[in-house]
C-alpha cells in the first residue's frame, strides 16, 4: 500500500481487542494509513485526503469470502483508484509480483462504454483484497461534449468548473 500506491504514512499501529471488531472477543491488529502528498491528476480536485485502515486477525486463520466467485459478481467489493499511465504501472507491478488478474485492455485497446472510456485492471493484495486501477480515457461533461483525457497533462487537475459543468448534465437528466 505504501510502495505501489503512496500510502506511506502511519497514523496509528494498534493490536489489541475492539468493540466494532468481533465485539471485543478476538484480537486484531490495525493500521491507519494516509499519503503524506496530495493525490495529482484530472479528478485531483474532487479527492480528499485518502485514508486506508488494514485489519488484521490475530486469533483465528481468515477465510477468504470471495474464493471461487468472479469479477462482476453482485455485491463484489474491492477499492479502486485513478491512476495516469496502465502500461507504465503494469510494468512497475510485474516484477513486484503484482501482475493484473483483470485487464479489460490487454492489448492496449480502449475499452468504450458509449459515453466514456477507459481502462480498467486488477491485482490482488497479499490477503486477496481485490485493487482497481482505473485509467480514464473519455468522460462527459455535457450532452454531447467530451473530456478526452488522453489529450491533456497527466498531472494537470481539471477545473473545478468542469465539476459543476458535469452536474448540470445530471440535472438535465433528472429533469426530463
Amino acid at each position: 500500500y505504501s510502495d505501489i500506491i503512496g500510502f506511506d504514512k502511519v497514523i496509528y499501529d494498534r493490536i489489541g481487542t475492539f468493540e466494532d471488531l468481533s465485539e471485543g472477543k478476538e484480537r486484531f491488529r490495525r493500521v491507519l494509513l494516509t499519503t503524506s502528498s496530495r493525490f495529482r491528476g484530472p479528478f485531483s480536485n474532487l479527492y480528499g485526503p485518502g485514508y486506508i485502515e488494514l485489519v488484521q486477525s490475530l486469533d483465528r486463520v481468515p477465510r477468504k469470502i470471495y474464493e471461487g466467485r468472479f469479477w462482476g459478481d453482485p455485491g463484489f467489493i474491492q477499492i479502486c483508484f485513478d491512476v495516469k499511465d496502465m502500461k507504465e504501472l503494469a510494468n512497475y507491478l510485474a516484477p513486484e509480483g503484482y501482475k493484473f488478474t483483470v485487464d479489460s485492455c490487454p492489448d492496449g485497446e480502449i475499452f468504450d462504454m458509449g459515453e466514456a472510456s477507459g481502462h480498467f485492471t486488477y491485482i490482488e493484495d497479499p490477503d486477496g483484497t481485490l485493487i482497481e486501477f482505473v485509467q480514464t480515457h473519455r468522460v462527459p461533461l455535457y450532452k454531447k461534449i467530451y473530456l478526452d483525457l488522453d489529450k491533456r497533462s497527466k498531472d494537470k487537475p481539471f477545473p473545478k468548473v468542469l465539476f459543476r459543468i458535469m452536474a448540470l448534465g445530471k440535472i438535465d437528466k433528472l429533469v426530463k
